[in-house]
């Protein structure tokens, strides 16, 4: 009996070794293994976004004339210097060119003719003489005196007729208090065989001043002219 009885004990205690030997173990400060690593789970890559069209630019509209751009600007107005003024009883003669004007006097206390040149109306220097002719060519009975023109190159005999660049030129003559003045314009010119005719053309006044009994006149060119006042109709407009 005492045999059998120690032979289980050995047994409980064989069996109970490992047991024994693992609690040991962990008082003994032993780790237990880590846990086994779990795989991350795949991540699926989002496919990239299709681009976006860029919005098409609306095209400005063009402005039309119709639009608030106020009124046109005016044209500036040149101012002139002080004309070179030039006086005598019959007879004027000089050098004019582009600037400055001029003003040519003829006569005396019983009647003044004026003569302007506007500044910038020449395109160069011209020989310019304006002078009182008593035995002049005229068309008709002439009203007052009868007056001789003449423009030349310098240093040539050519008598050229020259239009303004710019303003008109401008006469002043007496009126002898008629209401109908008109200028009479006689163009000294040449025919085929170089003989010498007048053609003549008759303009009315841009106005009469009845206070002064002159009558004012515009013209667009200047030459070989015989000049008078008449009561003859106009041919022509102003020249």
């Amino acid at each position: 009996m005492r045999a059998s009885t120690r032979i289980q004990k050995l047994r409980v205690l064989s069996l109970g070794l490992p047991v024994a030997a693992a609690l040991a173990l962990v008082a003994c400060g032993g780790e237990p293994p880590p846990p086994a690593e779990t795989p991350a789970p795949a991540v699926k890559e989002a496919p990239a976004p299709e681009p976006t069209p860029a919005p098409e630019a609306t095209p400005t509209p063009a402005p039309t004339s119709t639009a608030n751009a106020g009124p046109a600007p005016q044209p500036e107005q040149s101012v002139e210097g002080p004309p070179v003024l030039m006086t005598n009883e019959k007879e004027l003669q000089a050098v004019f060119t582009t600037r400055p004007g001029a003003k040519l006097e003829l006569g005396d206390d019983t009647g003044r003719a004026l003569f302007r040149i506007r500044e910038g109306s020449l395109p160069s220097a011209h020989i310019i003489s304006f002078k009182i002719e008593p035995k002049g060519k005229s068309t008709g009975v002439p009203i007052g005196k009868i007056y001789r023109m003449l423009v030349q190159i310098e240093n040539s005999s050519e008598l050229p007729k020259v239009e303004t660049q710019d303003k008109p030129f401008e006469l002043t003559l007496p009126a002898g208090g008629k209401k109908d003045a008109n200028l009479a314009i006689g163009e000294v010119t040449t025919d085929d065989k170089g003989r010498e005719k007048i053609v003549w053309t008759v303009i009315a006044p841009e106005k009469i001043d009845d206070a002064t009994g002159t009558a004012f006149f515009k013209i667009k060119a200047i030459g070989n002219y015989w000049l008078h006042v008449t009561a003859k109709p106009p041919t022509a407009p102003a020249k």
